[in-house]
């Protein structure tokens, strides 16, 4: 696969204000938990780090498939807390970027055992297959799955966790080569599939995406009931 070297408009700032608006007021209370078989203290959320409380506004159910074609719901992370990340596998730079950092992130020491995942915001070009060779790119999270679906599954996952995401053709090339401009942020997940945090990815090192997950993991939700 040759991705397409060109720039990409960063949407990152359009989407934090939205991300943040949607946080549940207050931080609540943090507790001594349990981090790979040892007892801790708290993590505090390193800067750009938004604890969430829950999926009321960030977050919501999958119908998508994997990269063998099998059918994925939220259920099939419910052993385990995982991390998302929406990014498409002709991105040249962000996007891979994000997998090497967030590799490194989940091998800091201390760390939890997390499910990585990417959901494809491309999935005309995202099939299964090209996300099955994408997903085994030496230096990517190990484990590491891919998810794409119809346009309109894509979407609605896409609109569940905030995401802003449009083509953009490519100056003198073909309308089938075009990239894809996005917002981009790594989503802590726990067992539950509630969003417990959410980290912009510019400017990050593997050590604060590794605070920022257990900081995610460690804090007390506290869920609203959605207004009937």
């Amino acid at each position: 696969m040759s991705p397409a070297e060109t720039p990409r408009r960063n949407l990152t700032g359009a989407i934090v204000p939205a991300l943040a608006a949607a946080a549940v007021a207050g931080a609540g209370a943090l507790f001594l938990v349990m981090k790979n078989g040892h007892f801790g203290e708290p993590t505090a959320a390193p800067q750009g780090c938004i604890l969430m409380d829950g999926s009321e506004n960030i977050g919501g159910p999958l119908a998508l498939v994997d990269e063998n074609g099998t059918r994925v719901t939220q259920a099939d992370f419910s052993e385990g807390p995982s991390v998302l990340y929406f990014g498409f596998t002709h991105c040249p730079d962000v996007c891979p970027t994000t997998m090497y950092t967030l590799a490194e992130a989940m091998a800091q020491p201390g760390g939890y055992d997390l499910q990585p995942v990417m959901i494809s915001v491309d999935p005309t070009r995202d099939t299964p297959q090209v996300l099955r060779e994408y997903v085994h790119t030496e230096g990517f999270p190990p484990g590491l799955v891919g998810l794409t679906g119809s346009e309109a599954q894509v979407n609605a996952v896409a609109d569940a966790f905030k995401v802003v995401h449009s083509k953009s053709p490519l100056q003198g090339r073909p309308a089938s080569e075009y990239t894809v401009n996005h917002s981009s942020f790594l989503y802590v997940m726990d067992a539950q599939w509630r969003t417990r945090a959410v980290m912009p990815t510019q400017n990050t090192t593997p050590a604060s995406i590794a605070q920022c997950i257990a900081a995610g993991l460690e804090h007390e939700p506290q869920l609203v009931a959605r207004a009937s």
